[in-house]
C-alpha cells in the first residue's frame, strides 16, 4: 500500500514537458533588457559577497572565527628573580708584624752582635773634643784591633778612655797601645763574662797638649771574621775649666 502511493504522488510531481517548451518559448519571445539591467543582479551578488569576505575576514582577526588559531609565541619564562648578592670581599689578611722584642731596661744585651739600626755611630764631637771609632784594617779572620782616634783642641789635664768589646765566640783580650807616651798614661784590662773592658787613663798631675791621639785595643776571636757591631767607646776629657764627653762604635 506504501509503495503504490508513493508512485502515485511522483507520478504527480513529474513535469510537464509541454508546459516547460512553452515557458521557454515565451521566454526567448520577451525582448531583451539593458545590459545594465542584466548587471544589475550580478552587482548586488558582487557587492554581497564582498560583505560577506570582509565581515569573515574581521571575525578571523579578532580571534571570533572557529578556523582561527592565535599564534603564539615563545612559551613567557619564570619572573627574574632579585638580583643575587655579590660575595662579600674580606680584606687581603697581612701577614702579623712580630714585634721588636727590648730586653729589660730597654738595652741589648752585651755581647751579642746589634743591627745596623741601633749601631752607635762611629765619631762624635762635644765642645772641644770629637772621637772616631774603626776597626784596623790589619785585623784578620781571627785577631783584631779596634781603633780609637781622639782629637782635643785644648790642652787636658784631664782624661779617661774606655773600649768594651763584646765578649763574642772565643774573644779574648790580646794587648792594647797608645800614641800618648807610656809616661803620660795607665792602662789596664779586665775580662767578664761577657765583654772585655780596656781603660786608658791620664795619669795625674800630667797635661796633654791639644792634638790628635789613637787608642788602640788588641783580641782574637773564632776564625772567619767577627762584628764589631756591639763593640763601644767612651771618652771624657777636662781643660780645667771645661768638660767634654764623646762615645761611640766601631
Amino acid at each position: 500500500m506504501l509503495r503504490l502511493a508513493l508512485r502515485e504522488e511522483a507520478a504527480r510531481h513529474l513535469p510537464d514537458r509541454a508546459v516547460m517548451l512553452a515557458r521557454v518559448a515565451r521566454g526567448r519571445a520577451r525582448p531583451a533588457r539593458p545590459a545594465l539591467l542584466r548587471l544589475r543582479p550580478l552587482a548586488a551578488a558582487g557587492a554581497v559577497a564582498v560583505v560577506l569576505a570582509l565581515s569573515i575576514a574581521g571575525v578571523r582577526l579578532a580571534g571570533g572565527g572557529p578556523d582561527h588559531a592565535p599564534v603564539s609565541g615563545p612559551a613567557p619564562g619564570p619572573p627574574p628573580g632579585p638580583p643575587s648578592a655579590a660575595p662579600p670581599v674580606s680584606p687581603s689578611a697581612a701577614p702579623p708584624v712580630s714585634p721588636s722584642v727590648t730586653p729589660p731596661g730597654g738595652r741589648e744585651p752585651r755581647g751579642s752582635a746589634s743591627s745596623g739600626a741601633t749601631r752607635r755611630p762611629p765619631g762624635t764631637t762635644d765642645s772641644f773634643l770629637s772621637s772616631q771609632g774603626a776597626v784596623d784594617p790589619g785585623s784578620h779572620r781571627g785577631w783584631s784591633q779596634g781603633n780609637v782616634t781622639l782629637r782635643t783642641g785644648r790642652t787636658v789635664s784631664s782624661l779617661r778612655v774606655t773600649v768594651v768589646v763584646a765578649r763574642t765566640a772565643g774573644a779574648a783580650g790580646a794587648g792594647r797601645w797608645s800614641t800618648v807616651p807610656a809616661t803620660l798614661l795607665t792602662s789596664d784590662v779586665s775580662e767578664r763574662a761577657d765583654r772585655i773592658v780596656y781603660r786608658f787613663v791620664l795619669r795625674e798631675g800630667v797635661t796633654l797638649p791639644a792634638g790628635t791621639y789613637v787608642f788602640a785595643v788588641q783580641y782574637s776571636h773564632a776564625t772567619g771574621g767577627r762584628s764589631p757591631a756591639a763593640d763601644t767607646y767612651a771618652a771624657t776629657a777636662a781643660d780645667g775649666r771645661t768638660q767634654a764627653q764623646v762615645a761611640g762604635g766601631f
